[in-house]
């Protein structure tokens, strides 16, 4: 294991303990490494209210917090669930419902990242005297001269650096990645010779809190939006939509637009006139777009890095993509344009865009795609 995983002199350290099978092997390397630690589930989601998902794994219900206390119990730390509800409502369901709600595409994962785990949990980590918290992201620091470097995780298929493109580098000190330089076979082998409970257990999904679609969610919790026109570039009336919040850029399922010679996607919608615009794929195609809310978390990205006005980098526009070729010019109040090297990629407003070096291996930064 890469010992830059864990760090000299620390001594009390806070295990996020989602229920999962990453978070529970994170807890035990932890402990097995001689740190004091203290396992932490988070009450984010009223499931008796709100309801769970029949048929997918969720993330932190109460039969989650029965699978984390378990596992604390056999490997013998305590174990505490801290009651974040109020934050998670406002920080990420809100501004959730919000974002679609202005035609954009939201990324609540990064925003749970961000305001929850890595900001109260690290308030209450303080509190309890714990110098650092562990997660069980697939995600790698390493510390050098510069300062720490977040690089991707051995195993690129599980990769979870893209939800954390806005860790400062205080934070990315304070904070250890214990399974990120194994793969997930590995992480379920050492659970399963450990005996934890959660070894076979399913992946969570990746909307934790939403039961049943988006769309239903988004009405449950915001009330129904007004109904539209489907329109082409020209204007021209080709269906009707129920509310502009089903929709994002780059869509093809589900528009409910039958009987055409070749398939339509969403290219734009447009909030203040209620209407969804679609067109042929080369339409979704551009120069570049523009990236506001901009975190640069890489040592790397220095003054001397900006020399020439702008950085080459790669892309990646939401997850599971496999990032393009861009230049990134320099930060002009907080916003970036990005222009398109080789290739194009969809981009969808509201979106993360993470930026990695060219070698795809580290994150410099990122932002909000605009």
């Amino acid at each position: 294991m890469n010992t830059q995983l864990f760090q000299e002199g620390v001594d009390r350290v806070v295990v996020a303990m989602s229920g999962g099978v990453d978070s529970s092997v994170a807890a035990l390397l932890v402990h097995r490494h001689g740190y004091a630690a203290l396992g932490i589930s988070m009450q984010v989601w009223d499931y008796r209210q709100h309801g769970g998902c029949g048929n997918r794994a969720t993330c932190c219900s109460p039969d989650d917090f029965t699978d984390a206390r378990k596992v604390a119990a056999a490997i013998g730390i305590p174990y505490y669930v801290f009651d974040f509800e109020q934050t998670f409502r406002r920080e990420v369901i809100e501004k959730f419902v919000r974002t679609y709600r202005i035609g954009e595409t939201p990324n609540p994962c990064v925003d749970c990242n961000a305001k929850v785990k890595f900001k109260e949990l690290r308030q209450r980590a303080v509190a309890l005297g714990c110098s650092h918290v562990a997660t069980g992201h697939y995600a790698r620091i390493e510390r050098q001269a510069d300062g720490y470097h977040l690089t991707r995780a051995i195993d690129r298929e599980k990769d979870q650096t893209y939800f954390l493109y806005n860790l400062t580098q205080a934070e990315l000190g304070q904070t250890i990645f214990p399974v990120g330089d194994l793969t997930k076979a590995e992480v379920r082998e050492i659970a399963r010779e450990a005996g934890l409970v959660t070894a076979e257990k399913a992946e969570s999904q990746d909307i934790c809190f939403v039961s049943g679609s988006v769309a239903e969610f988004l009405e449950r919790h915001g009330g129904s939006l007004p109904h539209g026109e489907i329109v082409l570039r020209d204007g021209s009336k080709v269906g009707e939509h129920e509310g502009i919040d089903s929709f994002t850029v780059g869509q093809r399922k589900g528009l409910g637009l039958g009987g055409n010679e070749r398939p339509l996607y969403v290219l734009e919608i447009d909030a203040a006139a209620n209407r969804v615009i679609v067109g042929h794929k080369e339409e979704l195609a551009r120069e570049g777009f523009e990236v506001g809310e901009i975190s640069w978390m890489s040592p790397t990205i220095s003054g001397t890095a900006w020399q020439s006005g702008r950085i080459k980098a790669l892309a990646q526009v939401r997850h599971r993509h496999p990032g393009v070729a861009v230049e990134v010019n320099e930060p002009d109040d907080g916003v970036c344009h990005v222009s398109f090297v080789d290739g194009w990629a969809t981009v969808s407003p509201g979106q993360a865009c993470v930026f990695y070096d060219m070698q795809n291996r580290e994150v410099l930064g990122g932002g909000r795609i605009r």
